[in-house]
């Protein structure tokens, strides 16, 4: 089986945890080079990490996204989306647009605990960056994209890499050991920022832990921890049915970034659930695609969602999803459910938070 033809057992409805896929080929992208199997990180016990690049042929070097996999931090494997998108029509939209993508696998739950799962994104980055010259990357031109899981972990990294002064605690030595953690920008796609608010994800990520110790560790481990003014520009979009995670984490990850200055933008998707099943898939994609090209052409963000960001413009036609921009900020309350004044984020007590695991969700959306 090809890759591409891989699709979940049933189209609509629960399936059984999957233990196991088919043999599959995997074919580079169109128009592209396709390393594979690049071994990022290794040594130190734990089994090698690996990545695949592919990078547009262009005359220039390419900017590169790193995409982190969801998965709930104890499933995923970098050469697949959730199964309903399909598979690697994502990867070729960024080939097509002249960006490279990078994918990489990093040690999940049940391996290692989740702060090493950070420093393993950080080790890719790094990575990205030593290695660029020989892909043809432009260095100076590395965003981050991560869904569900894969975004808190993305985020975080990031975030914690594009500081003045990083923590080296945080970012670790695994891979290349040292480097540019820093990045142009960050796609966060329906996962964890506040993991404060999140008492039972806590217990399921540092189960041995003391509550005392999950405390510490739930601020630490938390994107908007890391938010400053200088941070690169967030674009932050969730479904407001999601089931699966909290929508009221994508508000809290634009409100700290609103307060301390930082630039950002949350972009609602109605009537999406989990993966954003129930909307279009690939408008989805364009518009993170839109965004870091703007980015990487030296911008903040492109023309489309300049103008999408009019709040006065309602059509579904003018504008499909709602629109949160900080420098909208005020007299914008109506945009998403449960907004608050920058500082002043409540808990969503309608929706219960939930561990992200596959069990929990499969045939509804995968992490």
């Amino acid at each position: 089986m090809d890759i591409r033809d891989l699709r979940p057992p049933v189209e609509d409805g629960p399936w059984p945890p999957l233990t196991q896929l088919p043999p599959m080929t995997f074919e580079p992208l169109a128009r592209a080079t396709s390393w594979q199997q690049l071994i990022y990180a290794q040594g130190g016990g734990f089994r090698p990490l690996l990545m695949d690049v592919h990078v547009p042929a262009t005359p220039r070097p390419a900017p590169v996204v790193l995409w982190v996999h969801g998965g709930g931090w104890g499933e995923g494997d970098r050469r697949l989306v959730p199964l309903q998108w399909g598979q690697q029509e994502f990867f070729q939209q960024f080939v097509d647009a002249g960006i490279a993508v990078a994918t990489c696998d990093y040690r999940l739950i049940a391996e290692a605990p989740v702060e090493a799962m950070v420093q393993d994104i950080v080790a890719a980055i790094r990575y990205l960056r030593r290695y660029a010259g020989e892909l043809a990357l432009d260095a100076d031109r590395v965003a981050v994209w991560g869904d569900s899981a894969g975004s808190h972990l993305s985020s975080l990294a990031a975030l914690a890499g594009s500081a003045p002064d990083p923590d080296p605690a945080i970012l670790g030595s695994q891979g290349v050991g040292e480097g540019r953690a820093d990045v142009t920008g960050i796609v966060w796609w329906y996962g964890a920022s506040d993991l404060t608010v999140l008492p039972e994800l806590c217990e399921f990520l540092w189960a041995t832990a003391t509550p005392e110790e999950r405390t510490t560790l739930a601020e630490r481990y938390s994107p908007v921890t890391y938010l400053r003014a200088d941070s690169p520009p967030l674009l932050i979009m969730h479904g407001d049915q999601d089931t699966m995670a909290p929508f009221d984490q994508a508000v809290r990850l634009h409100e700290a970034a609103v307060a301390v200055g930082a630039p950002s933008r949350l972009l609602v998707v109605p009537g999406a659930e989990h993966a954003f099943l129930g909307a279009d898939i690939r408008a989805q994609w364009q518009t993170g695609l839109d965004f870091l090209a703007g980015l990487f052409a030296g911008g903040r963000a492109p023309a489309a969602a300049r103008a999408c960001s009019s709040l006065g413009k309602r059509s579904p036609d003018a504008c499909p999803r709602r629109v949160v921009d900080h420098r909208n900020d005020a007299g914008s309350a109506h945009d998403h459910p449960g907004r608050q004044a920058p500082g002043r984020v409540a808990p969503n007590t309608d929706q219960a938070y939930r561990v992200w695991r596959i069990a929990e969700h499969n045939g509804r959306q995968p992490p």
